[in-house]
C-alpha cells in the first residue's frame, strides 16, 4: 500500500488484536470443571473484554484484506476531459447525487454518484471533493455495481474519538422527555408549574439535564464531526451547526428570562374542565326575530344567475 500516516496507528491495532486473540485462546484452553457454574462465570469475565475488543475493532481486518482486488484503470486523454467537464456541468446545476463515499489506500476521496443528463444517468467514479477544482472522474458505468468492482477498494474508515467504545455499557441519564414536560404544562393550573417545566427543559446542572443542553450538545459533536472530515462542505456544515449552537444558547437564555417573568398567575375559574360521563343538554335557542314592518309579496319566478 502506498505510504500514509496512519499506518502505524493500522499496526498497533493489528497487534492489539493478535494479543486479544491470544488471550481468548489461553482462557478458553483452561480447564475447568464441567458443572461448576462459578468458574464459568469467571471465565466468561475473563474473556469478556478481549472479545469486546474483536467486536469492536474487527473491522480493519475485513477492510484491509478486501484491498487484493484490482480496480479498472482510470480515464485519460480526450474521454477524461469530456467526462470531466460533464460532471462539473452536473454539480453546477444539481444534477450529480452523490450516493456512497470512502477514502482508497492512495488517500483519495473516492465518491459514486449519478450523473444526470437529458433524462438519463450514468454511474460515475469521482475522486477527490465532490465540486471542487481538484474533482476528477476516474470511470463511467451503467450500473451501480459496476461501479463499485471498478472503484479502488476502501480502506478503513475513522473514528471521530480515538477511544470510542461503541459496544461498552453507558450508565443511564436522567432525563426529562419533552413529551413529559408538554404533559406538565397541558395539566398545569399555576403558573409555577409551568415555570418548573422551562427550567427542566434548559437545565444544564449536569446529571438531570434537560433537552436544549442535550440538543446543544448534540449540535457541538455534529460540528466536530463534520469538522473532521477535513473537506470544504464538511468546514462550511460545522459553521452552520456551531451558529445553531450559539443560537440555541441564546434562545435558553430568552427562555429563562421569559420563565422568570411569568410571576405569580392562576387560570381562571371559569376554565372548567369537561365533564367524563354526564353531559349538560345545550340550552334552547332563542326565537328569531320577526321581520320589520310588512313582508314583501313573493312572486314566483327564474332565479337570478350571478
Amino acid at each position: 500500500m502506498p505510504p500514509a500516516r496512519h499506518h502505524t496507528a493500522w499496526r498497533e491495532l493489528i497487534d492489539d488484536l493478535v494479543h486479544a486473540a491470544d488471550q481468548i485462546h489461553r482462557i478458553r484452553s483452561t480447564s475447568t470443571g464441567q458443572d461448576d457454574p462459578d468458574a464459568s462465570r469467571v471465565r466468561h469475565l475473563q474473556l469478556w473484554p478481549y472479545v469486546l475488543a474483536w467486536a469492536e475493532r474487527a473491522f480493519i481486518i475485513g477492510d484491509l484484506a478486501g484491498q487484493h482486488r484490482p480496480a479498472a484503470p482510470p480515464l485519460r486523454g480526450e474521454e477524461l476531459l469530456l467526462w470531466q467537464d460533464r460532471a462539473q456541468a452536473a454539480w453546477q446545476r444539481g444534477d450529480l447525487d452523490a450516493t456512497d463515499v470512502w477514502y482508497s489506500a492512495s488517500n483519495d476521496l473516492i465518491t459514486l454518484a449519478y450523473l444526470v443528463e437529458h433524462g438519463e444517468q450514468t454511474v460515475v467514479v469521482l475522486a477527490g471533493e465532490v465540486g471542487s477544482e481538484q474533482m476528477r472522474v476516474l470511470g463511467h458505468y451503467d450500473t451501480l455495481q459496476q461501479a463499485v468492482e471498478a472503484s479502488p477498494p476502501a480502506v478503513p474508515a475513522g473514528v471521530l474519538h480515538p477511544d470510542v467504545t461503541p459496544l461498552a455499557p453507558h450508565a443511564p441519564a436522567a432525563e426529562a422527555p419533552v413529551a413529559k414536560l408538554v404533559r406538565q404544562v397541558d395539566e398545569a393550573r399555576h403558573t409555577g408549574d409551568v415555570y418548573m417545566a422551562l427550567l427542566d427543559a434548559i437545565d444544564d446542572s449536569g446529571f438531570s439535564r434537560g433537552p436544549l443542553p442535550r440538543l446543544a450538545e448534540l449540535l457541538d459533536r455534529a460540528a466536530k464531526f463534520t469538522d473532521a472530515l477535513e473537506t470544504k462542505q464538511g468546514q462550511r456544515s460545522a459553521a452552520r451547526l456551531s451558529v445553531l449552537a450559539r443560537q440555541l444558547g441564546a434562545l435558553t437564555q430568552e427562555i429563562e428570562s421569559v420563565a422568570e417573568g411569568l410571576g405569580a398567575g392562576v387560570l381562571p375559574p371559569h376554565r372548567t374542565p369537561r365533564p367524563l360521563f354526564h353531559t349538560t343538554p345545550a340550552p334552547p335557542a332563542p326565537p328569531a326575530t320577526p321581520p320589520i314592518g310588512p313582508a314583501a309579496p313573493h312572486t314566483p319566478g327564474t332565479a337570478r344567475r350571478r
